[in-house]
């Protein structure tokens, strides 16, 4: 039975697997060149690149179109490969021979699974380990750019597109949704039915992922800032990264912890009841008389507004975030996860099978 699952599936298998590899050896000589060239960072945007030559500029493009890529994967390869090993027998009635020469139905199941998926999701789990090695070259941290605008930003590995093209996640996330696509081809009985369903599904498990569950596989990390001085206006300091750890949520926060709506526009400022605009400098005054103006009325405009925040209730500025350590436990809860909801998917999918009529 396995020969025979191979010789009629090894078109979508070996096509599979081809493209995969085809983008781990673009991300590993993606990887070696941006290895060579202090300057240069794993991640880009198609538009500017980090760095100083035109093959680093080429090989930070190819990364990142790798990354989003590899992101799109479990949708295409769920609803390509996934919903077609199942539905083009079903159409064409050759499952009929099958299930008519002494194949149980779990045998003519599980093959189509042992035989095509896992090969494929094992080589997606490669594909992302490849990805995760590019991000981690000279122990540089990841970045993106602004586009046009030549500022760095980070980005964090526990969101995407990094976190969804790494390792564990990507290999289970592939799983996942061909194990889906059976179960739709199954059925729905439908191969383009089964197919849109299951690109819909797989993008809703992963957005599901990405803003409801992930953010809460660990408690939240809190950096407090004081309403004191410049800091309002400041980062805050202290174990939060921006940019390499995630960022839930941040704001200002009374002394319980629960968030305040500030409401700027209640807010009175020193200074800009007369009429004159504060920032603008006198005719009288010299450059230096204006500059210590000017900082005599920031200070006391941090005072109004300290007394302001006050006065609505704010009691301190925080921010919530998921340090970026946590990667690798992050990744183990959420492949878990990926596979006990492929697990249920073969609930519907073995229904379906006893369903089907030979």
């Amino acid at each position: 039975m396995i020969w025979v699952t191979w010789r009629h599936h090894r078109t979508s298998l070996i096509v599979s697997l081809g493209i995969i590899a085809v983008l781990a050896v673009t991300a590993l000589v993606g990887g070696a060149f941006v290895m060579s060239d202090s300057s240069a960072r794993p991640i880009g945007s198609f538009l500017e690149c980090f760095g100083n030559t035109t093959t680093v500029c080429a090989a930070e493009t190819a990364l990142t179109a790798t990354t989003v890529i590899a992101t799109m994967l479990p949708v295409f390869l769920g609803a390509l490969v996934g919903v077609t090993v199942f539905s083009r027998d079903i159409e064409q009635g050759t499952h009929v021979l099958g299930l008519t020469q002494s194949v149980s139905r779990a045998r003519w199941f599980w093959t189509r699974v042992l035989v095509v998926f896992v090969p494929i999701a094992m080589a997606a789990a490669v594909l992302g380990f490849v990805l995760e090695w590019t991000r981690a070259v000279g122990g540089r941290d990841s970045y993106a750019f602004v586009s046009g605008g030549g500022q760095p930003f980070g980005v964090s590995s526990l969101t995407y597109p990094l976190f969804q093209s790494s390792g564990l996640a990507l290999g289970a996330y592939t799983f996942m949704a061909l194990v889906l696509g059976a179960a739709l081809a199954l059925l729905v009985h439908s191969s383009i039915g089964a197919m849109a369903l299951t690109m819909v599904g797989v993008v809703g498990v992963l957005v599901m992922f990405q803003f409801v569950a992930r953010p809460h596989y660990a408690p939240v990390g809190i950096e407090k800032s004081p309403l004191s001085g410049g800091r309002i206006y400041t980062a805050v300091e202290g174990a939060f990264v921006p940019g390499l750890n995630w960022e839930i949520e941040q704001g200002y926060v009374d002394i319980q912890g629960n968030f305040v709506d500030v409401r700027y526009d209640e807010c009175t400022w020193s200074g800009s009841d007369d009429g004159n605009d504060p920032y603008e400098q006198r005719s009288e005054e010299t450059g230096a008389q204006y500059d210590v103006r000017m900082e005599a009325v920031l200070a006391q405009q941090d005072r109004d507004m300290e007394v302001c925040l006050h006065e609505q209730g704010a009691d301190h500025y925080e921010v919530r975030y998921h340090s970026a350590d946590q990667f690798r436990r992050f990744q183990l809860t959420e492949a878990a996860l990926t596979l006990v909801l492929s697990g249920l998917f073969l609930i519907p999918a073995l229904w379906g099978l006893r369903r089907l009529k030979p």
